[in-house]
């Protein structure tokens, strides 16, 4: 760890000198080296503080790079380099190198999947418009702000990957599972293994076929089961209602599938409970759903607009 904490000491020294006349490409390797590690920023934050003592360091001139080299490193300081690199360690005690919070955002548009590989091996499989937060000084914690996504989990007992959506804590116990956020309203299906939900100061846990659905605006939460195959069935175009209603549904097709559908107020919010598949195709989908839900279609440019109509006929 102490070999490791030097490296990222000098290698914020260099970039300190180099930037004092550094080129347009180089603030983007600056930049990307920042963003690469917290304990990189922190460091040079330290650096640049300290800027005196690497000021009266005496570095010799970089030594040119090989011809044969396609490295982009090089040796930026020597015998008075090496010198505030070791004043500088001097103030760095190890909790002034603590990881910082450094959180980023990964979004995807309506009608857009994204995999998503986390450096501890988990897998997050993003629908259409989803949005995730996550930090790069704490890759065992998801935030999911909208939309659905089927995680695959890495298990570690030590650090439990959790996630975190409208005040719900989600906490894996070792497991592939779906969380699917629509407004108020959140469902968490699990596939494989079990999770423990806190909607509130109770847990509940999940396992293998269970599923739970929260309703924050009523506070209730009702737990059901699924088959497993099912969980995250939007990856293949089987969607699963129960107990939404048709506008939750509309709502849902559009996400997953970047289509305009509207519905008329009052068959908006009718109830509707059902299975559908999907192939992603509006001129086949839209009317295949308007029929599963007793409805009129009728198209106007790019837009759909369903209306009350006789029930389907069977």
């Amino acid at each position: 760890m102490q070999i490791e904490r030097g490296a990222i000491i000098d290698q914020a020294i260099g970039w300190h000198v180099r930037l004092a006349e550094a080129r347009d490409d180089e603030w983007g390797d600056f930049v990307a080296w920042l963003e690469a590690d917290p304990a990189h920023a922190a460091a040079y934050d330290i650096v640049a503080r300290e800027d005196h003592i690497v000021g009266d360091a005496r570095f010799p001139e970089p030594v040119p790079e090989a011809a044969n080299d396609n490295s982009r490193s090089r040796r930026w300081f020597v015998a008075g380099g090496a010198a505030a690199a070791a004043a500088i360690a001097a103030l760095l005690a190890p909790g002034m190198l603590a990881t910082r919070p450094a959180p980023y955002e990964l979004a995807t548009k309506p009608g857009e999947r994204r995999m998503v590989a986390l450096d501890d091996g988990t897998r997050i499989e993003m629908s259409g418009g989803t949005r995730i937060r996550l930090d790069r000084a704490d890759p065992r914690v998801a935030s999911l702000q909208q939309g659905e996504a089927t995680f695959h989990v890495r298990h570690d007992a030590d650090r439990p990957f959790a996630i975190k959506t409208g005040g719900i804590t989600i906490r894996d116990l070792g497991t592939v599972f779906n969380v699917d956020r629509e407004g108020d309203k959140v469902t968490v299906a699990v596939a494989e293994g079990s999770v423990s939900v806190e909607p509130g100061r109770d847990g509940v846990t999940l396992v293998r076929g269970d599923a739970l659905t929260i309703d924050q605006r009523s506070g209730s939460a009702v737990r059901s089961k699924v088959s497993p195959e099912s969980v995250g069935g939007w990856r293949s175009g089987d969607l699963s209602f129960d107990g939404a209603t048709v506008g939750e549904a509309i709502a849902t097709f559009n996400r997953l599938y970047g289509a305009d559908v509207v519905a008329d107020p009052d068959l908006s919010a009718r109830p509707f409970t059902g299975m559908l598949r999907f192939t992603g195709a509006a001129d086949r989908d839209v009317p295949h759903l308007a029929t599963a839900i007793g409805a009129n279609w009728r198209r106007d440019g790019q837009r759909w607009i369903l209306s009350n109509g006789a029930p389907p006929t069977r």
